[in-house]
């Protein structure tokens, strides 16, 4: 999927206004009849129920993603855990999210897996291992490690997994934080 496709689709999924798809569909093959050959005319955005089909063979879920405001009410929402997968180095030059642990995206898969225990777990990061139907969302600096991070997840066998695209980058800007 082309990099500005990307972006228009984390834009409307972070703002929720799927409901301009239509008006951003014509704007982007617009634009590309001028830049890329005509078979990149066939190039569309459909909704279908919660994702987007960007092409052929890419469609994204549109309920794997969480946006500033739902990271913003996790407070509220202690059942759900939030994972930062930066290096520790990292939130020590920025700082971190409220609520979330850090988990380096190097060891989640170790941290997470069935044979670590949930005692480990508990001892660790302050808090109860996640079950498969918990719901996790990971973040890091730009939302690319935490992409990896969920879907890591995903073939860990657990069911409810999201990924923070704004990350730290968002978060920071939108709370006057360094980046």
């Amino acid at each position: 999927m082309s990099n500005s496709v990307f972006r228009v689709l984390s834009t409307l999924t972070s703002l929720r206004c799927l409901s301009a798809v239509p008006t951003i569909n014509r704007a982007f093959n617009s634009a590309i009849t001028t830049k890329y050959p005509v078979s990149a005319l066939n190039y569309k955005l459909q909704v279908r129920g919660n994702s987007v089909n960007a092409g052929s063979n890419d469609v994204i879920d549109l309920t794997k993603f969480v946006t500033y405001e739902e990271i913003k009410e996790l407070p509220n929402y202690p059942a759900k855990m939030l994972i930062d997968v930066r290096e520790p180095k990292e939130l020590e030059e920025t700082g971190r999210i409220p609520t979330s642990i850090n988990i380096p995206l190097k060891q989640v898969a170790e941290k997470l897996s069935q044979d670590f225990s949930a005692d480990n777990f508990k001892t660790l990061f302050n808090r109860e291992k996640p079950t498969v139907d918990t719901e996790i969302i990971f973040h890091c600096k730009i939302g690319v490690r935490s992409q990896t991070a969920t879907d890591l997840c995903y073939k860990l066998g657990y069911k409810n997994v999201k990924n923070y695209k704004g990350s730290w980058i968002e978060w920071a800007e939108k709370e006057g934080l360094k980046k």
